[in-house]
């Protein structure tokens, strides 16, 4: 992808072309689409991983797992599931005065949505975002990292020779001027951006001043609970994947491990141990070989974004959940455990928009699970369901053979007015107060289906 200069007018202009007969397909079709897609990224497999690789250098597991399955589950979930999901929704009138109509919502696409992603996660989170967008009927102008033009070119390359039109994505400039141009781009509809929160919230404002909503996935400083009762040597190594997963270079790094006091002095022990043996892939925007770090928390309430990770003890319930929402973040967080129904009570009440018990992050490669933070962490979720929600625009519409008038149309006169509000005892009264009213007004609701005719 080229860095030069380029009107985002046309790159738009291009893209709805493509969209505009796009959305006309049947979601059985744009899915079929989405299930060849599936199959192009298991035949490129390894290409696709040694892209990401050289332009991030990290491990081939981390590129295997946490992008092409990512990837592959996200498309073939949509495959799945995106005409039902989007289908005309029935809504049932119960109201008595509104016996005469039929309803449903339907969910339309916006058109033409603009995509700013990261260098951290360069081909998963691009995939699923343009994915996500493409199934609801959108075209899409996509931003990547200039750090990682090539593993975003795979996400376009793999959805064309799966069978999506030509022009339906579209792929801008790497550079900060492309970015900063997409926001303010009057033909995008809809913006989804991932990155800082500094970056996010200029997006956000920007994009705010012409009235184009956005959908903000940004930094995180995840809480990690472990109580004493935890199996620990699991909990160590789930610390030590979640706080030093890609060099630390992951919105859902656990920067924040809260252990029980009784398990504090073994834990950290082990995972200081265990902390010593990883080699690092380097940091991509600094080249710097960094080692896995423990350090005595709390730190300062900013995203780290490298290999650190800060410990600190906690007692009972209350004071974990005290210490876990102590942040202006709200991304994720996990809760070790043996006791399942602890686990399910300390995690309703922390501030994430993800909990994990026993784990951490694996939803993210789950095609189903919504991804999104809360508080400083952004707005809006990607993936499954809701992330299809956020890709479309919400359409109430009825259907009314028009035989009735409603009794409230113009001309007003007292006696309507004063059998309206009698009316209001017969329609939301409660049990038997209902029936003693539409006997006491019964000459108000004679009024009212007069007017009516």
């Amino acid at each position: 992808m080229a860095t030069s200069a380029v009107r985002t007018d046309s790159l738009v202009a291009a893209a709805r072309a493509a969209q505009e007969q796009w959305e006309r397909r049947p979601p059985a079709q744009r899915a079929d689409v989405l299930r060849e897609a599936v199959r192009v990224i298991r035949r490129h497999a390894d290409r696709i991983a040694d892209t990401v690789i050289a332009e991030t250098a990290k491990p081939r597991t981390e590129a295997i797992a946490n992008e092409l399955y990512a990837a592959a589950d996200h498309a073939q979930w949509l495959s799945r599931n995106v005409e039902r999901v989007l289908r005309d929704e029935p809504v049932p009138v119960t109201q008595l005065h509104l016996k005469m109509k039929r309803a449903w919502i339907v969910y339309e696409p916006f058109g033409v949505v603009g995509a700013i992603t990261p260098w951290n996660v360069p081909f998963a989170i691009p995939f699923g975002v343009v994915a996500t967008a493409i199934a609801a009927g959108n075209g899409v102008v996509l931003k990547p990292s200039e750090h990682t033009p090539e593993s975003a070119e795979w996400v376009v390359r793999v959805l064309e020779e799966a069978g999506m039109p030509l022009g339906l994505v579209q792929p801008a400039p790497c550079d900060r001027e492309a970015g900063e141009a997409l926001v303010a781009e009057p033909g995008i509809a809809k913006l989804f951006f991932t990155g800082s929160v500094a970056v996010g919230r200029k997006v956000a404002a920007a994009a705010g001043a012409r009235g184009c909503p956005v959908v903000l996935e940004l930094g995180g400083r995840d809480a990690m609970v472990v109580f004493a009762d935890a199996d620990v040597d699991r909990a160590v190594e789930g610390a030590a994947f979640a706080s030093f997963l890609n060099a630390g270079q992951a919105c859902v790094s656990a920067e924040r491990l809260f252990v029980e006091r009784p398990l504090y002095d073994e834990f950290r022990r082990k995972l200081e141990q265990f902390a010593q043996t990883l080699e690092l892939a380097p940091l991509v925007l600094t080249k710097e070989v960094r080692p896995a770090e423990v350090v005595d928390g709390p730190l300062p309430d900013e995203e780290l974004f490298a290999p650190v990770v800060a410990i600190e003890t906690f007692d009972g319930d209350d004071d974990a959940v005290r210490r876990a929402n102590d942040t202006s973040f709200g991304l994720g967080a996990s809760v070790w455990t043996r006791d399942l129904e602890r686990a399910d009570r300390v995690a309703r009440r922390l501030d994430a928009g993800m909990v994990w018990v026993n784990d951490f992050g694996y939803s993210f490669a789950t095609g189903q699970a919504p991804w999104g933070g809360t508080k400083a962490s952004g707005f809006g979720r990607t993936s499954g369901k809701h992330g299809l929600y956020e890709c479309v625009q919400v359409k109430y519409m009825d259907a009314d053979r028009g035989r009735m008038k409603p009794g409230w149309w113009f001309p007003y006169d007292d006696r309507t007015a004063s059998a309206l509000r009698n009316t209001l005892d017969v329609l939301y009264g409660e049990g038997f107060e209902r029936a003693r009213a539409a006997w006491r007004h019964r000459r108000d609701l004679v009024h009212l289906a007069k007017r009516s005719r």
